[in-house]
């Protein structure tokens, strides 16, 4: 073993697509996953499997779902996982497809090297669909998911959730659906994230603090936030066009943005980038840096905040 690799790791964990289920809004979840590695040393045929997990981060029920060779995609629809495994569709959970080699069939733990990780994870976009009942329309995001709040990879644990876009009328809220996980289910530490929300001229309309137990979502809405802060209207009046900046000091948790029309169930979808997108030079000590002077800039020294927790 080389100081690279990776020992006692989960093998569940290898390429995992963790995304929301969001029954209770009326939302059918389909995935498609892509086993886009095709040539090269780590190239494998992969098993795949599910897992759901409840509200409060209990397993639910778990099932096989076949192999899928090097270059190939296939959609699932969760919805028929639920039904065969006896879980209710009209309800908030987590999916989980494990995307594992075959060589680490029947293992519990093995040992792997970072660079085959994200091998597999730099070539594989999975796409979440997000199915709008009764009236059968789609919308859904691609998006890659490494290894999260496990300190073998990361020594900090932090999320900066930078310049997404804000939407919020009479019948249109923006909501953001906040996943905290990791790699392994014994993960047990919950996540905070303090927000700030912010109108097209720049102006602050409050602060707030949501809490995410782990193996967990929970949403974030807008407009509930700015209802807690007695702030809806003036916002909506000013335009309700404006953006959101999320830090949490204690998770690296997975944010999805979707635009929602409270008549219809109409919804738009995103996710939201990296700082490494946007600052090449973001990681390490510039990070930790970067995150502590956000957070006095714009919490430390605040009123006491809202907190929402959906």
């Amino acid at each position: 073993m080389s100081a690279n690799d990776i020992d006692k790791f989960d093998p569940l964990f290898y390429r995992p697509c963790i995304f929301p289920i969001m029954g209770e809004l009326g939302y059918g979840t389909s995935v498609s996953i892509n086993n886009g590695l095709v040539s090269g040393p780590y190239s494998s045929v992969m098993d795949l499997s599910f897992t759901f997990l409840s509200e409060d981060g209990k397993i639910l029920g778990s099932t096989d779902a076949g192999s899928l060779l090097p270059g190939k995609v296939v959609k699932f629809d969760t919805r028929d996982f639920l039904d065969q495994l006896g879980i209710q569709r009209e309800s908030r959970m987590l999916g989980v497809v494990h995307v594992v080699p075959q060589r680490f069939r029947e293992k519990s733990f093995v040992s792997v090297s970072r660079a085959e990780l994200m091998a597999h994870v730099s070539a594989s976009d999975d796409f979440i669909e997000f199915r709008q009942e009764p009236r059968g329309v789609i919308t859904g995001l691609a998006y890659q998911m490494g290894p999260q709040n496990d300190s073998r990879f990361n020594r900090t644990r932090t999320t900066l959730l930078q310049a997404p876009k804000v939407i919020v009328s009479d019948s249109v809220d923006t909501i953001f659906a906040l996943l905290n996980v990791s790699t392994t289910f014994d993960y047990h530490d919950t996540g905070n994230m303090e927000y700030s929300i912010v109108d097209a001229t720049g102006k602050s309309y409050g602060l707030g603090s949501i809490s995410v137990p782990p193996w967990t979502m929970r949403f974030l809405s807008v407009r509930e936030s700015l209802q807690k802060l007695d702030k809806l209207e003036e916002f909506i009046a000013a335009g309700g066009l404006g953006m959101i900046v999320g830090l949490s000091r204690d998770s690296g948790m997975v944010p999805i943005s979707m635009t929602r029309n409270l008549n219809t169930g109409a919804i738009a979808c995103d996710h939201t980038l990296p700082p490494i997108y946007y600052f090449t030079t973001w990681g390490g000590e510039r990070r930790i840096q970067a995150n502590e002077e956000l957070h006095r800039l714009l919490f430390e020294t605040s009123e006491e905040k809202v907190g929402v927790s959906s």
